[in-house]
């Protein structure tokens, strides 16, 4: 519940965003010198939110026809800072905790309302993602100390995803924000290490869970249009 309450909170945040401008504002349909240097028919962008979820992917977006582009990202996994929010972490930040780079990649396909020959306005997408994060927990005893004992936690998501969002370019440049809410259904596989006492390796555990959840998604990516 406290997941569904985060995000839904987000979504009102961010859906007046979303839903602003539905009305093309370009009178012509190759009007695109107003708004932009060069018609932005190609992009590529980072989303900052995503960073708190431990996801640095670099996404790249090409127009393939009128109204359509496809949107590919991929890039390494980190810490996800907001494991505890929802599920059971063991993470305390120490120095025993090794947290291992691994990879998030994302495919999407768009379609925008607006008649544009650009990567511009309100838009619905599909989208498929894989993401997985890997950390090592080697114990630590009483007198702080390394026991030897090192335990392997891992998980993994696998979604797809819905979206409803709004590019918005620049009025004098190729530099634009993309605002997005996203609804769809998410499979969880961990492998969690708990522990019932940390300083005895015998209280360790890894437990296997899979689970298949409503997953919620709100964003923002500031790219580059060329």
């Amino acid at each position: 519940m406290i997941r569904q309450y985060k995000y839904i909170f987000l979504c009102f945040v961010f859906l007046p965003m979303v839903m602003f401008g539905q009305n093309n504002p370009y009178p012509e349909e190759d009007a695109y010198e107003g708004d932009s240097l060069y018609a932005v028919r190609n992009a590529f962008k980072i989303d900052p939110v995503q960073i708190i979820f431990g996801d640095f992917q670099v996404y790249f977006e090409k127009m393939l026809a009128s109204h359509w582009s496809v949107e590919l990202g991929f890039g390494p996994t980190r810490r996800n800072f907001s494991a505890s929010w929802f599920d059971y972490e063991l993470d305390n930040f120490g120095e025993n905790v090794d947290i291992k780079t691994r990879y998030a990649a994302s495919a999407a396909v768009r379609y925008y309302f607006w008649d544009v020959e650009e990567l511009a306005g309100p838009y619905l997408s599909l989208a498929v993602s894989h993401k997985r994060f890997d950390k090592s927990y080697a114990v630590v005893d009483t007198s702080g100390s390394l026991s030897g004992e090192v335990f392997e936690d891992s998980r993994q998501y696998t979604s797809a995803m819905f979206f409803a969002g709004y590019q918005a370019l620049g009025q004098s440049g190729n530099i634009f924000a993309d605002f997005y809410v996203g609804l769809g259904i998410r499979q969880r596989t961990f492998d969690i290490v708990r522990s019932s006492d940390i300083y005895n390796p015998a209280a360790y555990s890894v437990n296997r869970e899979n689970s298949l959840a409503l997953g919620v998604q709100v964003g923002v990516k500031i790219g580059f249009g060329f």
